[in-house]
């Protein structure tokens, strides 16, 4: 067999890559040939690169090189004094041998830490202990490249799958949060009517807060699958946005009306600031609001009583908008924060409140925010509060200039 024939590697698609993979089935040389008819054999047509030196059991006793067998057999005196001796006098008696089971990966980590001399030397591939063929340094470059590219396509299938998965996962909650709007809105609409009561008095005072609960929890069930519908449209980039000038000032003081309740219900001051001559920005103001209430909320509902909550607006680095939601809450662990940004995952601190939640919160701002040009960054730790920042480029300002509310 020639020095340069081809061993048959794995298909791309086997999982278990092995170093019998490598074995070259080459014939391999007897313990008690001479050192003269090795030196024929690698003179012949054909020569192979290298050879096993076996026993009368096909056991491995060592190996010789081609290239090397005939530049030490070429020198001076040495066919004389070799000539008639047995090849092991020329062979290198401790040759690397490995199991054929070995994983490729072991295998190319032993050869080039342990025994590096193996890649010009080659090495012997056993079968139980026997003679099995002869590995190369071309076979496992070989190897390595379609074991890479072998991986490449699997990590291509698994990237199509997981979007494909990902794909159908944002379409069944589309179609999902469709089909249980209608009747959420029927369960609120009744219930309102009933809490009101519209068409008479109840006969039982108890029924009116029954109503009142009811109305109450389908709002809440309603916001969430709101929620979740506008996440799963941003992240399929199906959600449709209509830019427009918005004074920030304006857009602060709607949302702190909004939230003033729950503020003054958990004992937590409000504040805004907005810098001298910040301009408009251009977003879609229905989704800044939404932005802006669920990082409120989130502030709001981590601040212990006797804290406070801050909304800033300025000019960035950039002369973009930077803005701002500052809390003196509980905060959280630097390493915590990319979990927070995560869907559906909630912090568990044993510094916070039994609060409700879905953890969509966070997840749906750096959408939004993302989906307008924008970049979500948080600081916080543990105690000192946290400051989210939505900064947003120049590109995506006004030249209009905010109004100054009191």
């Amino acid at each position: 067999m020639s020095a340069f024939a081809s061993v048959p590697l794995p298909q791309s698609g086997q999982t278990e890559w092995k170093a019998g993979a490598l074995a070259d089935p080459l014939p391999a040389f007897d313990a008690a040939m001479t050192c003269a008819d090795v030196y024929e054999r690698f003179s012949g047509e054909n020569p192979q690169i290298a050879a096993a030196v076996v026993d009368g059991e096909r056991r491995v006793v060592g190996i010789v090189n081609r290239l090397r067998f005939l530049a030490r057999y070429a020198q001076r005196f040495v066919p004389e004094l070799f000539g008639k001796q047995p090849i092991v006098r020329l062979a290198n008696t401790k040759p690397l041998v490995v199991d054929e089971h070995m994983d490729l990966a072991d295998l190319g980590a032993m050869i080039t830490i342990d025994c590096p001399d193996a890649l010009r030397e080659s090495f012997v591939v056993t079968h139980a202990g026997r003679y099995l063929g002869i590995g190369t340094s071309e076979a496992l470059v070989r190897s390595k490249v379609a074991l890479l590219v072998a991986r490449e396509e699997q990590l291509n299938a698994a990237l199509l799958a997981a979007q494909d998965a990902d794909q159908t996962k944002s379409n069944f909650l589309a179609l999902m949060s469709h089909e249980l709007r209608t009747p959420l809105n029927a369960i609120i609409g009744f219930s309102e009517v009933l809490s009101q009561e519209l068409f008479g008095a109840h006969s039982n005072p108890r029924y009116r807060e029954y109503a009142g609960d009811i109305h109450g929890a389908g709002k809440h069930l309603l916001a969430l699958i709101n929620d979740i519908l506008d996440l799963s449209k941003s992240e399929a980039g199906r959600l449709e946005l209509y830019p427009e000038p918005i004074d920030l000032s304006v857009l602060f003081h709607d949302c702190m009306r909004l939230i003033h309740g729950r503020a003054r219900d958990g004992a937590v001051t409000v504040k805004i600031r907005v810098a001298d001559d910040v301009p408009m920005l251009e977003a879609d103001a229905l989704r800044m609001k939404q932005v802006m209430l669920n990082l409120l909320s989130n502030a709001v509902k981590f601040t212990l009583p006797g804290g406070e909550v801050e909304i800033s607006a300025e000019i960035g680095a950039d002369d973009g908008v930077v803005i701002g939601v500052r809390d003196t809450g509980i905060g959280m662990a630097p390493e915590m924060i990319p979990m927070a940004l995560e869907p559906f995952r909630q912090i568990a601190s044993p510094l916070s409140r039994n609060v409700e939640g879905t953890g969509l919160g966070l997840s749906l701002v750096k959408s939004l925010t993302e989906q307008q040009g924008g970049k979500l960054a948080i600081q916080s730790a543990p105690g000192a509060g946290t400051t989210v920042r939505l900064g947003f480029p120049s590109a995506r300002t006004s030249d209009r200039r905010i109004s100054r509310l009191a």
